[in-house]
């Protein structure tokens, strides 16, 4: 489950293409099926998880405008649960790299979970500063 968060940069559509994700947003919830769809614009807070009972939600995400970082984001995820460096929910297991995809993907914590925003944008720049995100995206990323 994605914490409450929101993005300035880009807006998000995300369309079910196969079971169901329950998404929040500002103060509503809603369970989407199979080709439900549903757009948070730029500073619109959010969340979404799967709940479907035993299938894998698949979805499609639509980022508008585009944002490379944001794409990036998602492929270095994806590798570093591949090599074993994230949880089974994705989460990468380093702070440093967990720091870089909060700041890669643009998310703005809300309620509690902002008071690590400092922290982590500390811990990005400091990543940044000592090759770890260039390190990750060579590794992980289409050049």
């Amino acid at each position: 489950m994605t914490p409450w968060h929101y993005h300035t940069l880009f807006s998000e559509t995300f369309e079910v293409l196969n079971g169901t994700l329950e998404v929040g947003l500002n103060s509503r919830v809603s369970w989407l099926k199979k080709g439900d769809r549903v757009t948070m614009k730029p500073n619109e807070k959010h969340y979404f998880h799967n709940i479907s009972d035993d299938d894998d939600c698949l979805m499609q995400v639509t980022v508008s405008p585009g944002n490379k970082n944001f794409e990036n984001a998602l492929l270095i995820s994806k590798g570093l649960a591949k090599d074993g460096l994230a949880s089974e929910a994705g989460i990468p297991k380093k702070l440093a790299d967990l720091a870089l995809f909060v700041y890669l993907n643009n998310s703005k914590m809300v309620g509690l979970q902002k008071i690590a925003g400092p922290l982590f944008k500390y811990l990005a720049t400091r990543a940044i500063k000592k090759g770890r995100l260039k390190e990750l995206e060579l590794k992980y990323c289409r050049q």
